[in-house]
């Protein structure tokens, strides 16, 4: 049989995510209420019974992500035969930088596939929704003899923000160009590549000498293209759901997709595993619905305590909804806490926000964000980790307020739609 490692690509922070990937890389987000974005690679992996070895590779602020993921215990990767590994950037005898990318990354930790020695390398990265089966890719890509086989999916909405591919009857891939302007098909590259392990190696290695001194060298530009044009390359197509989320409008949507009597984007189905004791030394304690709570189609997780109304919203582990709060068409993250007579419309707020009594979060007209105003378009007001909303105060739609801000930035009056706060320097 085969053997076949896995990487994982999970360290780029996501500029249009905003003040959400502040203290993480997108892979740490939280997603769906329970779960972080690098759980469904993470779970795919764990259900495809050729990988034994997983190595992450992490560059920016990796410390949530590694406390999240740990030895790999609810993915199944320890023991004897399975293992996950994090790969940062290290300083060695002749070189040391910061990973320069993604295809300088792998090229940095050649020594980790050597050790183990694998037929093929399977890439994935931890930034994506999805649930796939990786079984028939990579039977796919041992049958047709590739030395490169990349998965696809079709995209029928704006396909130019993706990698697109023509493949001919046979799943070769005639031709593949990065986001172009004019796309000739909706196959997006999902970023699920399965590589003959000698021939990415070599590749990667004549990648690096032509990119000495440059700043970046990523797959999609430096190593990809070659491969298509002069090697065997085929591509598999996923009809499965697939959930990019790389502006807040888009994480803001998907979320509205996963409630309603069918969602779109069905999170309970998936079956993804996580790591619920990775902050704690006991499991969760479970939600409590007080007397005065109303809860609607919302997805409520564990440890949440609900005293006021909740509607259309996902509510991560430990939220606080108080007497007479309203919260409605939010994503609260762990350990928010909405006081007493506020009322919270079309929020996005980071772990421990407070939200004081009798605040409004959400309100007035849908000024674009003035920081992100191609990201943050669906009057979403985002809140980063530990800000804290003043009693009385009014946030606008579209805006944007920095970790930690608080009462000092707050107290001026209305802080109008589309606007950004942030916190002093220290």
């Amino acid at each position: 049989m085969r053997k076949t490692v896995a990487m994982i690509f999970a360290g780029g922070r996501v500029e249009e995510l905003s003040v959400l990937t502040f203290h993480r890389p997108k892979a740490a987000i939280v997603f769906g209420g329970s779960y972080r974005m690098i759980d469904f690679a993470l779970t795919n992996l764990a259900n495809c019974e050729l990988i034994e070895t997983v190595g992450i590779l992490s560059q920016y602020k990796p410390s949530s992500l590694i406390d999240h993921v740990g030895i790999g215990l609810p993915w199944d990767f320890v023991g004897t035969h399975r293992a996950v590994r994090f790969l940062p950037p290290y300083t060695g005898p002749e070189a040391s930088h910061w990973y320069r990318g993604t295809a300088d990354a792998l090229f940095q930790n050649l020594d980790f596939l050597e050790l183990h020695r694998p037929d093929d390398v399977l890439i994935v990265s931890g930034d994506h929704a999805y649930q796939m089966d990786y079984m028939p890719l990579l039977r796919f890509h041992v049958e047709r003899g590739a030395e490169l086989t990349m998965g696809f999916t079709p995209i029928d909405l704006n396909p130019s923000r993706f990698g697109i591919a023509e493949l001919d009857a046979e799943g070769r891939v005639m031709a593949y160009a990065e986001k172009p302007e004019k796309p000739r098909s909706n196959l997006a590259s999902m970023t699920v590549y399965a590589f003959r392990c000698n021939v990415l190696m070599e590749e990667l290695k004549r990648a690096s000498e032509a990119a000495q001194g440059k700043q970046s060298f990523y797959m999609y530009d430096e190593v990809i293209p070659r491969i298509v044009a002069r090697r065997k390359a085929y591509g598999w197509v996923h009809y499965g759901g697939w959930e990019y989320a790389r502006t807040l409008d888009g994480y803001y949507r998907v979320h509205q997709d996963m409630l309603g009597d069918v969602p779109k984007f069905d999170i309970a189905a998936m079956n993804v595993r996580t790591n619920t004791m990775s902050p704690r030394a006991a499991p969760p304690t479970p939600a409590r619905h007080m007397p005065t709570a109303h809860v609607s189609d919302s997805i409520v997780s564990t440890g949440c305590r609900i005293e006021g109304t909740v509607e259309h919203s996902v509510l991560s582990p430990h939220v606080h909804i108080g007497k007479g709060a309203i919260v409605r068409n939010s994503i609260l993250w762990d350990g928010v806490v909405i006081e007493e007579g506020a009322v919270v419309d079309r929020v996005i707020a980071d772990k421990r926000v407070v939200v004081g009594k009798g605040a409004r979060v959400g309100w007035g007209n849908e000024a674009p964000s003035e920081e992100l105003p191609k990201s943050l378009t669906c009057g979403a007001a985002v809140l980063g980790a530990d800000a804290h909303v003043p009693a009385g105060a009014q946030i606008g739609r579209n805006c944007i307020l920095y970790p930690g801000v608080g009462p000092d930035q707050l107290s001026a009056g209305p802080v109008e739609s589309g606007r950004t706060v942030r916190a002093p320097t220290r």
